[in-house]
């Protein structure tokens, strides 16, 4: 579908941002920084908004911007010394370059270096000369002006800034003052070499073999099997973090952090003039990285948390962006969260790319695609990724991919780590999916998902549509009406009807970030025959979770279950699209979405039952190991019509 045949879905959707933006209409606005045209991943591309230049008076308003984060924090006051220097290309040899590839000095290329050498000799005459003391650290010439605060999004005049003036009193609850942001750090440290502290860090690790957690949610019962942003961050010791986001409430996930915690935000932004708007924010202990989105990337919805502490290095994969009601504390919506804490290699030592784990591999290499600095993804591999073994992380590398990379991203990428994990199989498979957002959707995109939870590397499917006549009849081969029958018995995406949004604790005001178009859901190749009515098992509350939950109908090589958690939705935006090339005639992968996610098998070790085929275990069998958040079964829809965001204004 042509992007020109999405005009109309874009201005629907800018009308429903302008008017119910929140899913929780009780509480201020969410300011998107990454899209005025959608609430969350869409197959339409969504336009970065712009930001405001520096204001010295403007009316106070609270917004909110829903986003994750990927964060990896440490203190240079506690680097020893600077660390050896290592091979520069390491994996980012095979990662998409930027057509104005940045400095290699500095994280993005973009911040003024000149500047930055001042604050460096600033900071370094200070220390010796004792007179000095009392003056400003950095010349007259860097000091902010007061800037606006964010607007809410149906300000149409003046547009929102990442981050408002925190030299203003009382200009948000949620406000952090700039004096105790104030720790200049010039140029960007090794900030993952230092040596950690001897204290009992092993204590301080308390997944290290990874964990599932559902998002607290406020008024529902805690059971064990949830968590809280705090939780996630433990600000206390956190002190370095790289945040990736889609959306983000500024004030909000500022006041979740330490003023003295680094942090490095990566977000979305096409032009340049909108990078430098960011800018203008607080800049003493934060850095910004913006992934490139050339061609016809459309959106950087990936949600990842690098999370640094002096004992370890914490990965947190979640399917919700940083803003409060995705984590729970309106009480209305769910999300999921995968984390793990890797510990760190005994005297700082840097593990050959080698000699990761698969896990860790493809860690890296997606860090180093988004263009985080060199640095920072060196810094990485200074940390123990034994026990990711059993797990993998895969992604969407915005972009066209071919050669090698085409089997590494998208829904080629997630066969591969099936494959890596040792679960490929040809058998059967009962599929649960759950998804947020659903796309123009067809049944092969299905097809390439179903086959890639089996091992497949995205190629079956890709000469099923290409090996066959160009006119005539289109016959089927024995597999692919294998795979189709198996489709139709087997695998079940959950998406609320518009009724389960309407009765939901938030009502149809909580529903702006679940997304379907009537139209895409009306036409002729969409499925409406696998949808299932998607009820929270916590009452009431409606769901941003991406989840696929797999069964197979016997164990494969010990494992009896594993499951995808999170950021892509059900879309080709999200999972990819091969076609082939006009130029080579060879299969090209194209990635409208940056996402990633963590796939999660369920071992129990027991063989015997492998040789036979005895249906899939129920659902039971990921309890205590990957919270199933939906009623399942879910109801077949019965005539009832999904919940279509852009009609609920």
């Amino acid at each position: 579908m042509a992007d020109s045949d999405y005009d109309e879905d874009i201005k629907r959707a800018i009308a429903l941002s302008l008017q119910e933006s929140s899913p929780n209409p009780g509480k201020s606005e969410v300011v998107d920084l990454t899209s005025e045209d959608e609430d969350d991943d869409l197959d339409a591309p969504p336009v970065a908004r712009t930001i405001a230049p520096p204001s010295k008076s403007s009316q106070k308003t609270e917004d909110k911007t829903s986003g994750d984060s990927t964060l990896v924090a440490e203190k240079d006051s506690e680097m020893g010394k600077p660390s050896s220097q290592t091979d520069p290309s390491g994996i980012s040899q095979n990662v998409p370059i930027r057509e104005n590839p940045p400095a290699a000095n500095g994280i993005l290329g973009l911040l003024n270096r000149k500047q930055m050498e001042e604050e460096r000799v600033a900071r370094a005459n200070k220390k010796k000369n004792a007179e000095s003391q009392q003056s400003t650290e950095a010349p007259d010439s860097r000091k902010r002006k007061a800037s606006t605060p964010p607007l809410a999004p149906h300000n149409r005049e003046r547009r929102p800034r990442l981050f408002q003036n925190l030299d203003e009193p009382n200009s948000s609850k949620h406000s952090t003052p700039r004096a105790a942001l104030v720790s200049s750090i010039g140029t960007i440290p090794d900030v993952l070499s230092f040596k950690a502290q001897k204290e009992n860090l092993a204590s301080a690790i308390q997944y290290p073999d990874g964990v599932v957690k559902k998002t607290w949610a406020q008024g529902c019962p805690r059971q064990g099997d949830d968590i809280k942003i705090e939780e996630v961050l433990q600000k206390e010791k956190l002190e370095m973090a790289v945040l990736s986001a889609f959306q983000i409430d500024p004030d909000w996930i500022v006041s979740k952090l330490d003023a003295k915690t680094k942090v490095i935000w990566v977000l979305q932004a096409k032009q340049e003039s909108q990078k430098q708007d960011l800018y203008e924010g607080p800049r003493n202990n934060y850095r910004y990285c913006f992934p490139h989105m050339d061609g016809g990337i459309g959106s950087m919805h990936s949600k990842l948390q690098l999370l640094s502490y002096p004992s370890h290095l914490r990965v947190v994969v979640p399917s919700g962006n940083l803003v409060p009601y995705d984590w729970g504390e309106t009480g209305v919506m769910e999300n999921i969260c995968f984390l793990i804490d890797l510990p760190r290699n005994p005297d700082g030592k840097l593990t050959e790319l080698g000699g990761l784990t698969h896990f860790g591999q493809e860690l890296i290499h997606f860090v180093t695609a988004m263009g985080i600095d060199q640095k920072i993804v060196d810094g990485l591999r200074r940390f123990d990724y034994s026990r990711t073994a059993n797990l993998a992380f895969v992604h969407s590398i915005g972009g066209s991919h071919t050669g090698s990379e085409l089997k590494r991203t998208g829904y080629c990428g997630l066969g591969t780590a099936v494959q890596k994990l040792g679960l490929a199989s040809e058998i059967a498979l009962s599929v649960d999916l759950v998804a947020a957002s659903i796309g123009s959707l067809n049944i092969s995109l299905i097809q390439c998902l179903f086959l890639a939870l089996q091992g497949d590397d995205g190629m079956t499917e890709y000469r099923w549509r290409t090996d066959k006549p160009a006119k005539g009849k289109k016959i089927e081969s024995p597999a692919e009406h294998r795979t189709s029958d198996d489709l139709t018995k087997l695998l079940r995406i959950y998406f609320p009807t518009s009724e389960t949004v309407s009765q939901s604790k938030g009502g149809k005001g909580a529903g702006g970030t679940i997304c379907l178009q009537s139209k895409w859901y009306d036409g002729n190749a969409f499925p409406r025959s696998l949808m299932r009515d998607c009820r929270s098992v916590r009452e009431g509350m409606l769901m941003h979770n991406k989840m696929i939950l797999v069964r197979p109908h016997k164990p494969v090589r010990g494992a009896v279950a594993w499951a995808y958690v999170g950021s892509a939705n059900l879309s080709e935006s999200a999972w990819g699209r091969m076609v082939k090339d006009r130029t080579t005639k060879e299969p090209k992968l194209n990635c409208r979405n940056w996402e990633c996610g963590v796939v999660i098998p369920v071992i129990t070790g027991d063989s015997k039952s492998e040789n036979k085929d005895q249906g899939p275990p129920g659902m039971e069998v990921f309890k205590g190991k990957i919270p199933v958040p939906m009623v399942v079964p879910g109801n077949e829809y019965a005539g009832k019509r999904p919940w279509f965001y852009t009609e609920h204004q």
